[in-house]
C-alpha cells in the first residue's frame, strides 16, 4: 500500500480501516518502539527525582496567600473554594515526595507513548532542594521530551507519508519539528498570559466591589475557560500530526488541524473518543500486569506497541483527511511546506 497514493483519493478509509492501517505501517517499522520501550524502562528502573523540600515550601507560601486574601476579603470569601485551596494544599504536599520529574519527559503535547511506571524499589533518589534546580529540569525535561517525541513521530509520520524512512533526512528536520512544537507552546503562554491577567484583575475588582457579582463573574468565566479548553483540544488534536506529516509552522498546523476536524466533526469526534477508550482500556491491563517484574516488562512492551499502533492511525486519519480536504480546494496537500 502506498500511502501517497491513498491520501491523494477523494474518498478515505473509516475509522476502523485506518487503526487497522496504521498497525500496518507500524509493523514496517517495528524498530520505532524501541523508542518509548528505553524511556519506559528509565521511568522503571532510573533515578528517581523528587523536589518535595520545595514544594513543601512553595505550598507554605501559597497557604500563606490564601490566609492573607481570606483576612482581606473577609466573611465574602466563599468557605468551598477556601476548603478545596487547602486540601488542594494537602495533597500536593503529600504527592511531592513520590512524584518522578523525570516523568515529565512522556508528560507534554509530542510525548512518546508510556504507561508511567512506578520507580523500581532499587531505583535511588534524586532530591532537589532549590526553586531554580526544579524549574530547570521541568523545563529541561519537557524539551528533551519534545525533542525525543518529534524523533519518535517523525519515523512514523515519513514512513506513512513516504511510505519509507530515510534516518538522513529526518534528522535534519527533527530540529524543526521541534523548534515549531516550542514555538506553538510559548504562543500559547503568551495569549494564556495576555488574556489571563486583565480577566483576572478584572474579576478580582468585582469580587472586591460586589462580592456576589464577584462570584457569578468568576463561575460563569470557569466555565466558558472549561468549554473553550474542550474546544480546543478537540480542534487542534492534530496539531502535532500536521507539523510532523504536512511539515508546517505552528499557526498553520494549528489551522490545519482544526480544518480537518471541522470538515469531519463526528467521525473525528468517534476517532478521538475510540483512541482514548482503547487506551484508557489498555492502562487498566497494564496497571494490573504491572504488580510483578515479569508483568511490568510485558505492559511497557505491549504498550509501546499498541499505542504506538494508535498514534499512527492518528497520523493517517489526518494524512487522509487533509489530503481530500486540499483536493477539495483545488491544492495539493503539501504545497504549504516551506
Amino acid at each position: 500500500m502506498q500511502p501517497a497514493r491513498q491520501a491523494s483519493s477523494s474518498t478515505v478509509p473509516g475509522i476502523i480501516e485506518t487503526l487497522s492501517a496504521g498497525f500496518e505501517h507500524l509493523n514496517r517499522v517495528l524498530w520505532v518502539t524501541v523508542i518509548p520501550i528505553a524511556v519506559d524502562l528509565l521511568l522503571w528502573l532510573g533515578p528517581q527525582v523528587t523536589a518535595e523540600p520545595v514544594i513543601a515550601r512553595l505550598a507554605r507560601w501559597y497557604e500563606g496567600i490564601a490566609r492573607s486574601y481570606t483576612a482581606m476579603v473577609g466573611e465574602s470569601v466563599d468557605a468551598a473554594t477556601v476548603d478545596q485551596a487547602r486540601q488542594a494544599i494537602t495533597e500536593l504536599e503529600a504527592k511531592a515526595g513520590h512524584f518522578d520529574l523525570l516523568s515529565l519527559l512522556v508528560v507534554n503535547i509530542a510525548s512518546v507513548p508510556s504507561i508511567l511506571p512506578s520507580a523500581s524499589p532499587m531505583a535511588p533518589t534524586i532530591q532537589i532542594g532549590t526553586v531554580e534546580a526544579l524549574v530547570g529540569i521541568i523545563v529541561g525535561a519537557q524539551l528533551l521530551g519534545i525533542l525525543i517525541g518529534c524523533l519518535y513521530l517523525g519515523i512514523m509520520g515519513q514512513q506513512i507519508r513516504d511510505g519509507r524512512v530515510e534516518l538522513p533526512v529526518l534528522g535534519r528536520k527533527v530540529l524543526g519539528y521541534w523548534l515549531n512544537i516550542v514555538g506553538f507552546l510559548l504562543l500559547v503562554i503568551g495569549i494564556s498570559v495576555g488574556i489571563s491577567i486583565p480577566v483576572g484583575l478584572a474579576m478580582g475588582v468585582a469580587q472586591l466591589i460586589m462580592p456576589g457579582a464577584g462570584a457569578v463573574l468568576l463561575q460563569v468565566v470557569s466555565a466558558v475557560a472549561e468549554i473553550g479548553a474542550i474546544l480546543l483540544l478537540i480542534y487542534l488534536f492534530f496539531l502535532v500530526d500536521a507539523i510532523v506529516l504536512s511539515e508546517v509552522g505552528p499557526v498553520r498546523a494549528a489551522l490545519n488541524s482544526a480544518r480537518v476536524v471541522a470538515s469531519n466533526f463526528w467521525p473525528t469526534l468517534g476517532f478521538i473518543a475510540l483512541i482514548y477508550v482503547i487506551t484508557l482500556g489498555m492502562q487498566v491491563i497494564w496497571t494490573a500486569l504491572s504488580g510483578t517484574l515479569l508483568g511490568t516488562a510485558v505492559a511497557i512492551v505491549g504498550n509501546a506497541y499498541i499505542a504506538s499502533g494508535l498514534t499512527a492511525a492518528s497520523l493517517l486519519y489526518y494524512q487522509t483527511r487533509a489530503a481530500r480536504l486540499a483536493l477539495a480546494n483545488g491544492v495539493p496537500e503539501r504545497s504549504d511546506r516551506p
